[in-house]
């Protein structure tokens, strides 16, 4: 039916029946009951702390299914909890005159403010942001975030369907991401993930699996924090971890000045030196 004049802070009450949650617009993608299932138990005891925002569906750039007056732009989590609660009308925010860039930004923003995705499920997102034009540097402005992220995320689109879903899993980090794109074959690619994954059950974090670069070994030179986490394991591996290790920690950024210091505290009294942590208000 028609609808009242609306500003972007108006809440309605819509049937649950006249909006499409397209599932293939959102970030998340397909949204199981079971994935919703506590939220849906919040909703009944709470209610619904923030309505849905939607769209009209004349406003929806793609060809939609019959019967729809409006497409879920962000809410589709609380929409999907609705329906378990079997709920005819929910409340909603309708956001008009959005592009389909626009209203895929909304989406994605919100969902990255609340730390909901993995990073493949951002890429995929930012891929549709990629396709309908926009470049690097206008996705990291829209999104508040730097173009490596951006980069690291087309990175990781361009790597094999089985990487993307351990990188999904939280398997690997970015750095490994950007390392495993410039190897240049798939079999160095699983390969290098095989050595991440054992490396994960040792217990060691952030390994290396970039191509070793052709240096000199007697040259001193400033080195890459790969190359730093690559000498801490192999200390570890072959003398042991202790105070070595933790200092090479401390350079990396892996601890805090203050683990450091009381590190070396405990170190000095092993071997019965007299030392003073240097923070003001810490009894030494």
């Amino acid at each position: 039916g028609c609808l009242i004049a609306i500003n972007e802070y108006t809440t309605q009450l819509i049937d649950i029946s006249k909006i499409w949650s397209d599932q293939d617009f959102n970030c998340r993608g397909y949204i199981l009951p079971l994935d919703v299932a506590e939220l849906a138990k919040d909703i009944d005891r709470d209610g619904l702390l923030f309505p849905i925002a939607i769209q009209p569906i004349g406003d929806v750039e793609k060809e939609a299914p019959e019967g729809f007056d409006f497409r879920i732009v962000a809410g589709h989590r609380r929409f999907e909890a609705f329906k378990i609660l079997q709920r005819d009308q929910i409340p909603v925010m309708i956001k008009v005159n959005l592009s389909e860039i626009r209203a895929r930004l909304m989406n994605l923003g919100e969902n990255l403010k609340r730390k909901a995705l993995n990073i493949l499920q951002e890429a995929n997102a930012i891929k549709h942001l990629r396709d309908l034009g926009l470049n690097r540097r206008q996705v990291g402005e829209e999104l508040s975030v730097s173009t490596s992220w951006v980069q690291v995320r087309y990175n990781l689109l361009d790597l094999p369907e089985q990487i993307q879903e351990e990188a999904a899993a939280g398997i690997l980090n970015q750095y490994q991401i950007k390392e495993l794109f410039s190897l240049s074959n798939d079999e160095e690619k699983f390969e290098a993930v095989k050595k991440i994954k054992n490396a994960r059950l040792r217990g060691e974090k952030g390994v290396s699996v970039a191509k070793p670069p052709k240096q000199d070994p007697f040259k001193k030179r400033r080195q890459p924090k790969c190359v730093v986490q690559d000498m801490i394991n192999h200390m570890g591996r072959t003398i042991g971890h202790g105070l070595h290790t933790r200092t090479l920690a401390w350079a990396n950024g892996e601890i805090n000045s203050a683990e450091l210091y009381f590190d070396i505290r405990q170190f000095a009294e092993e071997e019965g030196v007299e030392y003073h942590v240097p923070i003001i208000g810490v009894k030494t």
